[in-house]
């Protein structure tokens, strides 16, 4: 079972260092992107994914209804987003990106949160076969030009 640990000053190189496969790389921007827009991102959480001591992928959340988070029309602000999942190209098909959409469901049920959202690229090789897996469905809506999906946590 991987732990989730918050980005701090001494984890970041070791996160920005994981990247995903070539092909992937449409699907999910650079762990170091993630870390430099969350400045900018009211509400944003950064955890990495780790095994002991090696680090194998990074989850990013965004609590919606932090009182600056800047929300899209149809966007619930009772809501935990997953902003950015990704995990790294030689931990891929070990369980982590599943762990990862489990710890992403715990928090926003710890948060008394009514739903968990993600979104994904729908191309072929995307996650979105995992997510429809693991209990979201699409929402209708295509954001930022990735389909919407939601899991109803209530």
């Amino acid at each position: 079972m991987p732990d989730f640990r918050l980005l701090t000053r001494d984890t970041l190189r070791a996160l920005a260092a994981l990247s995903v496969h070539d092909e992937q790389t449409k699907f999910v921007a650079s762990n170091l992107m993630t870390m430099a827009q969350s400045i900018f991102e009211p509400g944003s959480e950064i955890y990495g994914i780790w095994e002991d001591k090696t680090p194998v992928g990074l989850l990013a959340i965004v609590d919606m209804s932090h009182p600056d988070a800047e929300l899209d029309e149809g966007d619930d602000p009772d809501g935990i987003y997953i902003w950015r999942l990704m995990v790294d190209q030689a931990h891929q098909g070990k369980g982590y990106g599943l762990a990862a959409l489990q710890c992403a469901k715990a928090m926003a049920q710890k948060k008394g949160r009514s739903n968990l959202i993600i979104s994904v690229v729908d191309e072929p090789g995307c996650a979105l076969p995992l997510y429809e897996r693991f209990g979201f469905g699409r929402t209708g809506r295509i954001v930022d030009g990735e389909v919407e999906l939601v899991m109803l946590l209530t």
